[in-house]
């Protein structure tokens, strides 16, 4: 017989800014009924990418521009694109350490040179990259028991995330990245192919789980279910402000 499909229930107390216990929060929107699929962000969310007691994304990027003119990007103004496509990070971080307001002022050319220096720090660094956010694999674990497919998908390089899904030993119903798919977030595409490649039809049967803004857009531009999560390093106010439908602790 088939495992009954996982139904989600909704909590009523509001997780503290600080919480680090899986407490929802009530938001408006209707929850989803039976659950097909989940589609989980990587750093942050699943992966604990901490490099020197800073996020790997956070610390490449950084390393990255003062590798190609010393330029200082501050962690405030790396985290602020944390979840995007990597190329337009970097375009977006180039405006704010020149401050420019047109992206279009910015040199492809010069965003490919520093990109080049990003996968090599990436590289450098994410041999290192081999802890879960705790409590990962028994969220996947509890899944699987109720029949739901799981998929995990970033805004960095294919490789970067095909290694660490290697790093943690996971068994997934599929790994993407904005690199292979040709688009990166908020653009949908990314539940799109986790989507087609589970064979689910139905966007309301689908959950997108992140820690950034842009995860949750994402899942707003697919048009499934959004769980926001407090691991990562955009707090709560701003990750309520994009309005998921619900906000909670950890995936623990």
């Amino acid at each position: 017989a088939n495992a009954p499909r996982m139904r989600l229930a909704r909590q009523p107390s509001r997780a503290r800014a600080d919480d680090t216990q899986s407490h929802a929060m009530a938001f408006p929107g209707p929850l989803p009924g039976d659950v097909e699929l989940v589609l989980f962000d990587m750093a942050g969310t699943t992966v604990d990418d901490r490099v020197n007691g800073e996020p790997l994304v956070i610390a490449a990027f950084r390393a990255a521009f003062h590798a190609h003119d010393g330029s200082e990007v501050t962690f405030e103004q790396a985290n602020a694109v944390r979840g995007y496509e990597k190329k337009e990070a970097l375009r977006k971080l180039l405006c704010m350490v020149r401050s420019l307001t047109d992206e279009g002022a910015i040199d492809e050319a010069e965003v490919g040179v520093i990109f080049g220096l990003f996968r090599i720090e990436l590289d450098k660094m994410t041999a290192a990259i081999n802890t879960e956010v705790i409590g990962t694999s028994n969220a996947f674990a509890e899944l699987r028991k109720h029949g739901v497919k799981i998929c995990v998908g970033s805004g960095f390089p294919d490789h970067i995330v095909q290694g660490i899904v290697s790093n943690m030993g996971w068994h997934v119903d599929g790994a993407f990245s904005s690199e292979a798919l040709g688009a990166g977030r908020p653009d949908p595409i990314m539940v799109k192919a986790a989507m087609d490649r589970c064979d689910v039809t139905d966007p309301r049967r689908v959950i997108k789980v992140g820690d950034t803004v842009v995860d949750i857009e994402e899942g707003h531009n697919a048009g499934v279910f959004t769980v926001a999560v407090l691991t990562g390093t955009q707090g709560r106010d701003k990750l309520e402000a994009a309005g998921p439908d619900c906000i909670i602790g950890s995936i623990a």
